[in-house]
């Protein structure tokens, strides 16, 4: 949904300048509760993408959306912890509103009717190729876009045996966990060619075999889109990984009080230990210092990744100040047909959903086009 691009990096540049340079007392996330809810991907077919997911790493279904008269659908899926309680029948009012107001994390995948038959359709992209890259890179294109999302993760105790497990149910590999330079991690794709994280948890935590754990973005500037995610979207930085002359990957969380309390050293273990996910930002170093640098979103061809998304507790207001913070807007609350969300833009142009909780769906958006 949503598929034009509005060549945000301009306006996003210029006013990540300006909010970075403002002195809040609390972040504007954090003072409507903002939570990390969903990572968007658009999928070709449903009917495989879906079961994929239910199968190998136990997603369920927590709620559908169709809408007819655009011709797509939205299917969000969440890993839960055995006994949770989820809603008895997708779709449904129980289901809608457990979704906006669930303390997990979804994967909201986006189908656009048609391209499950169409012969011509070439596939998504993954965020992974791109001409950004060494040309001796198999991930190389020469004409190709430059990377952007890079993928989802679960946290599991035995990478080995999940990738082996894996394999054996058919799941393809990028690689596997003794291959490349970083041994004991593992990347499965899904039917989509979308990378899954294979990572090790702290054992023990968890009866459950995996958990959804990390959304990885690359990013052109890492202090300042850590800063965006920081000092306004309320996410707490609890791990920076920095390869010298590389790359910095930075993890950032929705922490509780208790967490927010712990020692710097025992933070940094918080994406293995937790249930949520981490939004895990890659910068490659050099790329802020670049003016023509800009990284590809998805939402244009190729498209693939679409957003990510956070509920709050007042829509309204947390976007006015959001708004009068100089943050740019792709969606404001009261534009469209869709109401009770919006899109602001990141510094790197990466769409943000927010999406007021116990929001519901105008059910005449839901029926057939007359």
């Amino acid at each position: 949904r949503f598929c034009v691009e509005s060549s945000p990096f301009v306006v996003a540049k210029r006013a990540t300048r300006s909010f970075a340079s403002r002195n809040m007392a609390m972040p504007i996330g954090k003072k409507y509760n903002a939570s990390l809810q969903q990572c968007m991907l658009r999928i070709k077919d449903p009917s495989v993408s879906v079961p994929f997911y239910e199968k190998h790493f136990g997603m369920k279904l927590v709620h559908k959306y169709d809408f007819p008269q655009f011709k797509f659908s939205l299917y969000f899926l969440e890993k839960p912890k055995d006994g949770q309680k989820l809603p008895e029948t997708v779709p449904s009012a129980e289901s809608e509103k457990y979704l906006w107001t669930m303390e997990g994390c979804t994967l909201e995948l986006t189908h656009n009717h048609g391209t499950e038959s169409d012969t011509g359709f070439t596939g998504y992209w993954s965020g992974n190729q791109g001409r950004d890259l060494p040309e001796s890179s198999p991930l190389y294109l020469k004409d190709g876009p430059v990377r952007g999302f890079g993928h989802i993760a679960f946290n599991v105790d035995d990478v080995y045996a999940t990738s082996a497990e894996l394999e054996k149910n058919g799941v393809k590999f990028q690689k596997r966990p003794d291959e490349g330079r970083m041994k004991g991690l593992a990347f499965a794709l899904d039917p989509d060619g979308y990378w899954i994280e294979i990572v090790k948890r702290e054992e023990g935590l968890f009866k459950e075999p995996c958990n959804l754990s990390q959304v990885m973005m690359r990013v052109k500037d890492g202090p300042k889109t850590v800063e965006f995610y920081r000092d306004i979207m309320g996410l707490s930085l609890v791990r920076e990984m920095v390869v010298p002359n590389d790359f910095t990957n930075y993890f950032l969380m929705n922490l509780s009080e208790d967490d927010q309390k712990l020692a710097k050293e025992e933070a940094q273990t918080l994406p293995k230990r937790r249930w949520q996910p981490a939004l895990e930002l890659t910068h490659n170093h050099g790329t802020e210092k670049d003016d023509n640098f800009q990284i590809h979103t998805g939402n244009s061809d190729p498209q693939g990744f679409g957003h990510i998304g956070f509920i709050v507790d007042d829509l309204e207001a947390m976007c006015s100040e959001l708004e009068a913070a100089a943050v740019p807007f792709f969606k404001k609350p009261n534009e469209g047909k869709m109401r009770g969300l919006a899109f602001v833009l990141d510094p790197n142009g990466y769409r943000v959903e927010l999406i007021q909780r116990s929001m519901t769906i105008d059910p005449e958006l839901l029926k057939a086009a007359a």
